[in-house]
């Protein structure tokens, strides 16, 4: 029995007190073939310190072998020295009969480190070099699919399909397709190819992606239906009770969208776009409700401010102005000029005519094409007395929109 053999005999047996003195017998005893394979046993079960020993005696015997520098480069990738790992690599040349690992670790090394270009240099150059060997095609297709470069990625992952590969290394090459051209904005497409995918393959991810596809394509029943039957497995999918939110909303079942947005902000009470569709659906429903969720959203929310805009946009189609200056008063409008529109609305309805004066002309610049906002001002500056201001905001109106009588009569009675 070799050395070698006594070592894994001793690590089967859960015994590690003598493993380290049993590879030094085998590398002073065992020939360098069995040498090696013993580091390869131990590189597999994931004892990488004790092959790496072994790889780095038989790299003094043999420097230029391209398959221990490989091996030592990805025990290097996997203790985080990848200046090491990019050292060992650097040392197999394009004749060597490990270029191709080599390409694949120095890739692997590359993109670790956000060098995505290099990353595909290298793959391309191996998708050139060994057109036969599928793992390169894999490997671009999988670089290009994680920097969202969909299109590109596409064209590897059909190379795969069309050599009858469905799957490599676990991952469904069908499903990768399928979420490639969603990524790309082929959503019809990727919807026929999410409908293909068999129950193995359209796991909870992919089920929500096909819900969030009939959604983008506006066939909402069909996305609640997915929907649905995902969170029947998976209650705690947050983004599904998004969506299926949204669906409801548009058939306009506002006390499903109600009731699925609040679900959904039961799991994430961070995400912006529930606190919008349960105000959107609950006004109708359950106003009072609906305030106090946007509310507590907008004390929540990484960036409030859509929020607080649907809610002072409804405040002021509801003339509750005094609830809109109670909202806006500790929030800073001054880059919004919205809000400054429905401020400036406010203090008027509520009789303070010149800060409703002050606002309005903080919006001028933003809103000076919108009929809505130019009969406001005109009204403010009525109400202040402000003539020349008032007579040129009648003429701009005028010019935008001749044929209001009421407006014509009122600059007429100015002149």
């Amino acid at each position: 029995m070799s050395k070698a053999d006594e070592v894994i005999e001793t690590i089967d047996a859960g015994d590690f007190t003598d493993v380290d003195g049993l590879i030094q017998e085998s590398l002073e005893q065992d020939d360098d073939q069995t040498k090696f394979s013993l580091a390869e046993t131990l590189l597999s079960r994931g004892l990488s310190v004790q092959a790496k020993t072994i790889y780095e005696h038989l790299l003094e015997l043999y420097p230029d072998e391209g398959q221990i520098l490989s091996r030592l480069a990805e025990i290097a990738v996997s203790d985080g020295d990848t200046d090491q790992a990019l050292s060992y690599i650097s040392e197999i040349g394009p004749d060597s009969p490990s270029y191709a690992e080599n390409l694949l670790v120095s890739a692997d090394i590359y993109q670790s480190q956000g060098m995505y270009e290099v990353s595909e240099q290298k793959l391309l150059e191996g998708v050139r070099l060994y057109p036969d060997e599928d793992v390169f095609r894999f490997a671009i297709a999988e670089l290009y699919f994680d920097e969202n470069k969909f299109s590109k990625a596409l064209v590897f992952y059909n190379f795969l399909l069309d050599d009858g590969i469905d799957e490599y290394s676990g991952i469904s090459i069908k499903l990768r397709k399928a979420s490639s051209l969603a990524g790309n904005g082929q959503y019809e497409e990727a919807i026929s190819e999410f409908e293909n995918l068999n129950a193995i393959e359209l796991n909870e991810d992919a089920q929500y992606q096909l819900g969030f596809l009939y959604n983008q394509v506006k066939d909402y029943n069909k996305s609640i239906s997915t929907l649905e039957q995902l969170l029947e497995i998976n209650h705690d999918y947050p983004t599904a009770y998004v969506v299926l939110a949204d669906d409801y909303l548009n058939i306009k079942d506002n006390q499903q969208s109600f009731k699925y947005a609040q679900l959904g902000l039961n799991i994430n009470e961070l995400d912006e776009k529930l606190y919008e569709i349960a105000f959107d659906a609950g006004v109708s429903e359950d106003a009072d409700n609906a305030i106090k969720i946007i509310k507590k959203g907008i004390g929540t929310v990484e960036t409030p401010l859509p929020l607080v805009i649907r809610l002072s946009d409804f405040y002021i189609t509801h003339g509750q102005y005094k609830n809109n200056l109670d909202l806006l008063a500790d929030f800073d409008t001054n880059n919004n000029p919205k809000l400054i529109w429905n401020l400036a609305k406010s203090y008027f309805e509520t009789d303070d005519i010149q800060k409703a004066q002050e606002n309005i002309g903080l919006a001028f610049e933003e809103y000076k094409d919108n009929i809505d906002f130019l009969s406001d001002m005109i009204e403010i500056l009525r109400s202040s007395g402000d003539s020349p201001a008032l007579k040129a905001a009648l003429q701009l109106y005028l010019r935008k929109n001749p044929d209001n009588e009421d407006m014509q009569e009122l600059l007429d009675q100015m002149r």
